[in-house]
C-alpha cells in the first residue's frame, strides 16, 4: 500500500519506481489501489482540516518519521553508487517522460509525505507488508505474476481522515539562555497564534510565518518521535551568548507545555536527542 501511495505522490526512487511500475503493469487490484489513492490525495489536499483521534494521530507520526529517517539514512548510500549519467544500461526499464518523477527532499517533500501517510490509512492496512514485499530483490518475478495486494478492509473512509502536522512557527527574535529560558519561553507561547490572545497589556501577538523554514516539520516529527510527544509551536529563534541560530519547540502536556531548544541540524537525522540544547516546562497560558 505505501509503495503505491509513494508512487501515486511521486516520492519514489528511480529503481523503487521501475519495480513499482512493472508491478502495477501485470497487477489488475494495485492498478485499481492506485487509482483509488490518486483519488483519496486529491481529496486530501482540496479537504479542510478538523481534528483526529490521538490514536491515528500517533500511527501517521510515527510512519512519517520513519519514512524520514529511513530516507535520511539511504540517501547517502544511493548518492556513492549513482552512475555517472549517460545512456542506459542494456536491459534497464525506461520510464517515459510522461511518468518521470520529481526526486529530491525539497520544500514540498514533507505535505506530500504527509498525504502518503494518510493516504495509505484511509484506503486499507497492511502497507508495510506490500511495500517491504514489492521492493525486495527477494520478490519472485521470474514467473511474471504479480504477488496480490493484501486484502482491504472496512468501508471507505472519508477524506477529512487528515489534518495537517505542520506546527505553527513564529519568529519571536529572541536569544534564549539557560537561566532565563522559563520567562522567555513562557512571553513567547503567551505572543503565539497558540496562546490565544496575549494575557499581559501591551504584548504583541505574533503571525505566523510563511513559509515553513526548511527542516521544521522533519525536526519537529523526528523529535516527537523521540520523546513521544506532539509539537504545535516552533520559535525561530537564537540560544546562548555566542546567538546560534536555534529552534524552540513547544508541546503541550496538560495545564503545561514542555519546550525543547535544539540545534537545527536535528532535521538531518540521526541521534535526534543529541541536538537538544536546553530544555524546560512552562504553564499553559
Amino acid at each position: 500500500m505505501e509503495a503505491l501511495a509513494f508512487f501515486a505522490e511521486e516520492l519514489l526512487e528511480p529503481d523503487e519506481e521501475r519495480t513499482v511500475a512493472s508491478h502495477i503493469d501485470t497487477c489488475a487490484t494495485c492498478a485499481s489501489t492506485l487509482d483509488e489513492l490518486t483519488g483519496v490525495g486529491e481529496a486530501l489536499a482540496a479537504a479542510p482540516a478538523p481534528a483526529m483521534p490521538r490514536d491515528v494521530a500517533d500511527l501517521l507520526d510515527r510512519r512519517i518519521a520513519e519514512a524520514v529517517r529511513e530516507r535520511a539514512a539511504e540517501s547517502p548510500a544511493r548518492d556513492d553508487a549513482a552512475p555517472a549519467a549517460g545512456a542506459p544500461a542494456s536491459g534497464a526499464t525506461v520510464v517515459p517522460l510522461s511518468r518521470r518523477r520529481r526526486r529530491g527532499h525539497g520544500p514540498g517533500f514533507m505535505p506530500k509525505l504527509m498525504m502518503v501517510a494518510a493516504a495509505a490509512v484511509v484506503i486499507g492496512g497492511g502497507g508495510a507488508a506490500v511495500f517491504n514485499g514489492m521492493l525486495s530483490p527477494a520478490a519472485d518475478q521470474s514467473s511474471g505474476v504479480a504477488a496480490p495486494l493484501q486484502e482491504e478492509g472496512g468501508g471507505e473512509a472519508a477524506p477529512e481522515a487528515a489534518q495537517s502536522y505542520t506546527p505553527q512557527v513564529v519568529r519571536s527574535e529572541t536569544v534564549y539562555t539557560d537561566a532565563s529560558l522559563p520567562e522567555q519561553a513562557a512571553l513567547t507561547l503567551d505572543r503565539s497564534p497558540v496562546g490565544g490572545a496575549p494575557s499581559s497589556e501591551g504584548v504583541e501577538p505574533m503571525a505566523p510565518v510563511e513559509p515553513v523554514p526548511a527542516g521544521v516539520e522533519e525536526c519537529a516529527l523526528l523529535l516527537g518521535e523521540e520523546f513521544g510527544t506532539r509539537f504545535t509551536l516552533v520559535d525561530d529563534a537564537s540560544y546562548g551568548d555566542g546567538g546560534s541560530r536555534a529552534w524552540v519547540l513547544f508541546a503541550p502536556r496538560g495545564e503545561r507545555y514542555e519546550v525543547y531548544v535544539v540545534d537545527p541540524r536535528c532535521a538531518q537525522g540521526g541521534d535526534t536527542a543529541k541536538s537538544v540544547l536546553d530544555q524546560g516546562t512552562v504553564q499553559a497560558p
